[in-house]
């Protein structure tokens, strides 16, 4: 979810002295005339300055001083119907904010010590509210809710940086259960059951046509229980959480209801993963225990054609091959056998043809090849080569 903007609202309320260039204006202080930008004129100054528009002489600019300091309003106006209205305690900003356009009220919030804080509001055309935030010094404790022109709630949450959406845990909502948000359309985007300010049940969500996209299961503003997403009315996805964790299956299906992959968790690592074809038979298997995976590939009809034993690398971005790998022919006799430490192969390497005989027969050492035979398929030897270091071949005496 996206956090709410803010960051027009201090921008707008940083400055209000500034007249725009196509507008000039004269000020006085008790009938004498005064200029505003120097600041010798106004430094023991109590009381209010007012300035007027040098064409129409109406009022474009009003502000109160204390000892020199702004000190309660300070208000801007411009012929277009545009004003702000910013409220000072020792030149600072501390009150109210009132923005307006055309006449009408956009913007109020309210300030403390030259910072935003408390309760801010924004406004649709129609008069309607279409944003309130409650800023705190603490951003985690600040919350917003934005709504549609017909008053509507969309989104609500906590934080203003970096927003949580309302009822997960750490964002209590002060509001009637359930939560409703709208798209809009005024359909439904979002039902949310809440127990003290925290999600509590099945929340349900939407589309703009009103079809369910996912059902999650809450408890106590956690995850907990099963979570689906679905596309066109039928399960997409489906996972297991426990106390805001995925634990135990997550399942992607095909189109058609088939499963597709289903990843087994417990404590945030995956315990065994396994991929499917359409048709039901298992694609590719992955099975973890500890440090240790054991990889299994399948052909459509369920036959293994490869299996590898790994290690989590260290360096490596994942698993790489440590142990035992092999291959099978399609009537399972072996194709390849060969070692690996660590993603390196080391020790004896074999290949068979497809009528069975051995092809080669190799010995390496920390990823590269020292001894190889070779023969053809029908069992005539083609090569019989040692190596060096540098991958060459040993010359025979």
């Amino acid at each position: 979810m996206r956090a709410p903007s803010v960051m027009r609202l201090v921008v707008l309320s940083v400055s209000l002295l500034g007249a725009p260039s196509w507008a000039v204006e004269h000020c006085q202080f008790k009938g004498q005339p005064i200029n505003l930008d120097n600041g010798s004129s106004t430094a023991k100054l109590t009381g209010t300055v007012r300035c007027v528009d040098e064409d129409t002489k109406k009022e474009t600019h009003t502000v109160s001083y204390r000892d020199g300091k702004r000190d309660g309003w300070e208000i801007r106006r411009w012929s277009d119907g545009r004003s702000v209205e910013q409220e000072y305690r020792a030149d600072k900003r501390h009150g109210g904010f009132k923005r307006f356009e055309e006449g009408r009220l956009v913007e109020s919030t309210q300030y403390a010590d030259d910072n935003p804080r408390g309760e801010s509001l924004r406004y649709h055309r129609n008069g309607k509210v279409s944003q309130r935030t409650d800023q705190q010094p603490e951003d985690a404790k600040s919350t917003y809710a934005e709504y549609d022109e017909s008053g509507r709630l969309t989104e609500a949450g906590c934080g203003l940086q970096s927003s949580r959406e309302a009822g997960i845990k750490d964002c209590v909502w002060k509001g009637p259960s359930p939560l409703v948000f709208f798209h809009p359309t005024g359909q439904k985007r979002s039902v949310i059951p809440l127990k003290n300010g925290l999600r509590e049940g099945v929340t349900e969500t939407f589309d703009a046509k009103g079809e369910r996209t996912a059902s999650t299961a809450f408890v106590a503003g956690l995850r907990d229980g099963v979570s689906t997403e679905y596309r066109a009315g039928k399960p997409r996805r489906s996972t297991t959480y426990a106390r805001g964790e995925k634990e135990g299956d997550e399942t992607e299906f095909f189109d058609d209801g088939a499963k597709k992959q289903v990843i087994t968790w417990k404590g945030r690592e995956q315990l065994k993963r396994v991929e499917f074809f359409q048709n039901g038979e298992r694609k590719r298997e992955l099975v973890v225990k500890g440090d240790r995976a054991v990889e299994s590939i399948f052909d459509d009809t369920g036959a293994l054609r490869e299996r590898q034993n790994q290690f989590r690398g260290k360096g490596y971005g994942g698993w790489v091959p440590d142990g035992l790998s092999e291959s099978f022919l399609p009537d399972g006799g072996p194709e390849r056998r060969e070692h690996f430490v660590q993603g390196d192969a080391e020790g004896q390497r074999q290949e068979w043809a497809e009528n069975g005989v051995l092809v080669e027969d190799s010995q390496w050492k920390q990823g590269r090849v020292t001894e190889r035979k070779r023969w053809n398929p029908d069992g005539g030897l083609v090569e019989d080569a040692a190596f060096h270091e540098d991958g060459s071949r040993k010359k025979k005496p």
